[in-house]
């Protein structure tokens, strides 16, 4: 079995959708409003606004994650086959609308597994994808922090399974392996896996927002909206497209 199947067992486990960033999207959108969330994982995010009154809806590379998502949504009454679909990155554009999302979310560091050219044409294909005024949350890395000043991931460690992740580098500069490691308690097996990222500094991720018509935006370095900064891993954006 390979990893991504076994992580989809335990994924709402390791990465849990905290109160804090469910608040942090609620208070930047209105209810009754659309929201598309791009790498929707099991969709925690999705299934949570639509009790809000939110009509969310999202979208993953991954099959496994999006049955998930997909059996979560029908188990709480809600049409998953409609609320979720298959999808990368790069075929949002083909999926979605031109101007049919109020806030488009992008969290949990997605956007850092596809490479740079990817990235801007991803940040170009939001702000058509948004309606004027529409607003894009963004969650990368700071990876300023761990570059320059070598920040490590914490380990995860909950009920069933102990989840490991760390970066090496790679030959080709700007590129690094990031390498994740998920031990079962139970059984003790553990399942290994190592893909490229393509971590974007915050000063390049800026002038590709700019550049993609974004305006105003803010960054912070925790849902609970403390500035971003020295000793912190995440990178929060948002940013608006001009009404």
């Amino acid at each position: 079995m390979d990893f991504y199947s076994v992580l989809s067992r335990y994924y709402d486990e390791v990465f849990p959708l905290s109160e804090e960033c469910s608040g942090f999207v609620q208070k930047n959108m209105n209810s009754g409003g659309t929201l598309l969330d791009a790498g929707c994982g099991t969709g925690e995010l999705v299934l949570h606004l639509q009790k809000e009154g939110i009509q969310a809806h999202g979208f993953d590379l991954d099959e496994g994650m999006i049955l998930s998502a997909a059996s979560a949504a029908a188990d709480a009454g809600l049409p998953g086959n409609d609320l979720f679909r298959i999808a990368n990155l790069s075929e949002m554009k083909n999926q979605y609308e031109d101007k049919s999302q109020d806030v488009l979310s992008c969290l949990g560091n997605t956007l850092i597994h596809i490479p740079f050219n990817e990235q801007f044409q991803f940040l170009q294909d939001t702000a058509k994808v948004l309606k004027p005024g529409g607003l894009l949350i963004l969650q990368i890395l700071n990876y300023n922090n761990i570059l320059h000043d070598g920040l490590k991931f914490p380990l995860i460690e909950t009920e069933n399974c102990i989840f490991r992740r760390t970066y090496e580098a790679r030959e080709l500069v700007g590129e690094l392996d990031f390498v994740t490691e998920l031990e079962i308690k139970n059984s003790g097996e553990t399942y290994t896996n190592s893909i490229i990222h393509y971590p974007l500094l915050p000063e390049t991720l800026m002038a590709a927002l700019s550049m993609s018509g974004y305006s105003g935006w803010e960054t912070f370095g925790s849902y609970d909206g403390s500035p971003a900064g020295e000793g912190k891993l995440p990178l929060i954006i948002t940013a608006r497209i001009p009404d």
